[in-house]
């Protein structure tokens, strides 16, 4: 028995192929010296602070579907330092639960269509493992089951100060109409680690799932358009998302944003300009001190550390689906409201919805 009381935590086993692990139950080194998403490393961070701010001890255990009974079983309970509780990391594919301890879910790649998508898939085939849990970290899944909607408990975990990683990469914005994968080559090769902001800006960060939302991208695009033609408003830093393949460079990212405001039929102007600039990373806090943050309802809020939320004079969650389950989880975690933006479908366009599983 632990002295401390203990969380064991898994993750996807796909992620663990090219890890020698020591055993079925391994430490944190193991999983923070190796390669690893960058959401999903960022998702481990996020716990291993909490576990650290509560005095709980971390063991990580891998394949926890071995371990639903018998001998396996009794070998683990022998393990688990008095265990009571058990957090799955999923990225859509597959959530492997332990019997007998609270199971708790923390879907770690919202943003990305094709993961949300398997998650959904995973809910449909498997709803009762779903209904049976304890607590889902950061998220806003509901589905029906049967009669009633089941929702698991919220339960929300953030960091006080955004992690450490490489200094943000600027790029300019260019638009050459029809051929945005070398505007995208032309935006790279400008990149810069800083250039000053002479105003407070207005910070939006993407994903997949915020360029999938028709009406939003083509609010936003009109943003880009009037910032280019009057340089006497606020900048505008547009966060690039990151997408579903391993080898995708900062070009490929502007070139998926430019993409989707080639499909909105707002009419950009042809032309090089530094008052709307792309980011790859996170901005500095001292950067959007006084500025505006937008985000979308598929942006995780979560990789954003408090200073980077207080550093913003004004936060707004937007999007043209459903936004009150997200607005609850944003403003439970940072303790205060903030200004919701319903953007409203053009006719003729479905809702995207965020935040719940048919």
């Amino acid at each position: 028995m632990s002295a401390r009381p203990v969380l064991l935590v898994s993750v996807p086993a796909v992620h663990l192929s090219q890890i020698e692990l020591p055993g079925s139950i391994y430490p944190w080194r193991c999983l923070r010296d190796a390669v690893l998403p960058p959401d999903l490393r960022l998702a481990l961070l996020l716990v291993m602070q909490a576990a650290e701010a509560q005095q709980t001890e971390i063991r990580f255990v891998a394949r926890p579907e071995i371990f639903t009974h018998g001998a396996a079983r009794e070998w683990l309970d022998a393990q688990a330092g008095g265990a009571e509780d058990h957090l799955a990391l999923t990225d859509g594919n597959t959530l492997r639960l332990l019997p007998g301890l609270r199971n708790h879910m923390f879907f770690f790649p919202l943003g990305m269509p094709s993961r949300e998508a398997a998650l959904r898939r995973l809910v449909r085939l498997v709803p009762e493992a779903f209904a049976g849990l304890a607590s889902q970290v950061n998220g806003t899944m509901s589905f029906r089951l049967g009669a009633r909607w089941v929702r698991p408990p919220l339960l929300p975990l953030g960091f006080a100060v955004t992690p450490a990683s490489e200094p943000a990469q600027y790029t300019p914005f260019i638009w050459l109409p029809g051929n945005h994968g070398q505007a995208g080559v032309l935006s790279e090769k400008e990149a810069m680690a800083g250039v000053p902001l002479l105003k407070p800006p207005h910070f939006v960060p993407l994903t997949l799932a915020a360029l999938s939302d028709h009406p939003f991208v083509v609010e936003l695009a009109k943003q880009v358009r009037d910032t280019v033609l009057d340089p006497a408003k606020d900048p505008l830093l547009i966060g690039l998302p990151a997408l579903d393949r391993d080898d995708a460079a900062t070009k490929d990212q502007v070139e998926a944003v430019l993409e989707a405001f080639s499909r909105t039929g707002v009419a950009l102007p042809r032309r090089s300009t530094w008052s709307v600039r792309f980011v790859a990373g996170m901005p500095d806090p001292a950067a959007l001190a006084g500025g505006r943050l937008t985000l979308h309802a598929g942006v995780p809020f979560w990789h954003f550390g408090r200073d980077v939320l207080d550093a913003a004079a004004a936060v707004v969650l937007a999007g043209s689906g459903t936004l009150s389950a997200p607005r609850s989880l944003i403003t439970t975690w940072l303790g205060r409201d903030v200004t919701v933006q319903r953007i409203r479908p053009q006719l003729g366009l479905m809702p995207v919805t965020v935040g719940q599983v048919p």
